[in-house]
Order: structure tokens, then C-alpha cells, then sequence
């Protein structure tokens, strides 16, 4: 990938960072789907899973040339409340095939964020879990108020269209 896709920002995509600040918050979003788990993490790691399930206005830029394999590098773009352009890039920093797999921002509008995808055999099922540590640049209580009502309405509705996309085929 060219270094000027990993470099370049747009307006509020912050420094390169992957220090963990001191004090973080966690959220972790879960579900259990009526697909095996091969299948949910194949989902999960597959660009048209990912661009389905994601809000809309979220574009990729660059996706993993290998596929996902850790040190494979993705740059998103967005506009944050629909204006002011975002862009993400993150690296895969931690990749057990089958099992989870971890995204590190590397740019983008948090101070830190570092989010593990991971699926568990549940009956005939899978256990799937979000788990997101972050840390915005505007401190613990506007993360812990806005910003963890921004990501639960985020995520909770990605959860329920990969819901949708999972289980509505055959």
C-alpha cells in the first residue's frame, strides 16, 4: 500500500497514534446468530460483509491486500454528522483465523481505539463479541457519556444487520 494512503488526513483524522492512554473505556457488544462460526468470521473479514454491515457513508479506501492477516493495513472514510470528513486507518494487529481478530487505529478520530472481533461455537450457532477499548481526545466523562451513546447506537445496529445478512441467506 502506497505510504501516502497511511500519512494523509482528513479534517479530525488525528496523529499517528497506538499508545494506550492511561485511563481507557471499554464497550463490548454481543449476540448470538443461527450461523456456524466459520461462516460469522468469514463475514466479518470479507470486504462485502464489512461494507454491508457498516453504517452507511462509511467508504473503504484501501482494504487488506492479503486479506486479513495481522500487519494488513485498512483505510476507511466517513463524514462525521454527515459534514466533516474522517478518515481511519488501522492496522490488523493480532489475527487468530476462525477465531478473532483485532483492529489498532493507527489515524483517526480517537486518541486510541482498538476494537477485537471474536466468534464462539454456541450450540449450532455462534457467540459473536465486539469488544472496544477507546479513548477519545475530549476526556473520560464525554466518552462515557456522548461518545459511548454514539458507539452503542453504532455498533448495536451493525449488530442487527449482520443479523439480517447472516441469517436471511441460506
Amino acid at each position: 500500500m502506497a505510504e501516502r494512503e497511511t500519512d494523509e488526513r482528513g479534517f479530525l483524522s488525528g496523529p499517528h497514534t497506538t499508545e494506550r492512554p492511561r485511563s481507557t473505556s471499554t464497550a463490548v457488544y454481543t449476540a448470538r446468530f443461527d450461523a456456524p462460526p466459520g461462516r460469522v468470521f468469514s463475514f466479518c473479514t470479507s470486504r462485502s460483509g464489512f461494507e454491508d454491515s457498516m453504517p452507511g457513508g462509511v467508504r473503504v479506501l484501501h482494504w487488506p491486500g492479503r486479506g486479513f492477516a495481522e500487519g494488513e493495513v485498512m483505510v476507511l472514510r466517513w463524514r462525521l454528522a454527515g459534514v466533516l470528513p474522517v478518515r481511519w486507518v488501522g492496522v490488523i494487529d493480532s489475527f487468530e483465523d476462525g477465531v478473532r481478530f483485532t483492529d489498532l487505529q493507527l489515524r483517526g478520530l480517537f486518541r486510541y481505539f482498538r476494537h477485537t472481533h471474536s466468534v464462539e461455537p454456541e450450540g449450532t450457532g455462534t457467540f459473536y463479541t465486539d469488544r472496544v477499548e477507546f479513548a477519545s481526545r475530549f476526556g473520560l466523562v464525554m466518552d462515557r457519556t456522548v461518545l459511548r451513546f454514539v458507539m452503542n447506537r453504532m455498533f448495536l445496529t451493525r449488530l442487527a444487520r449482520m443479523r439480517e445478512l447472516l441469517e436471511g441467506e441460506g
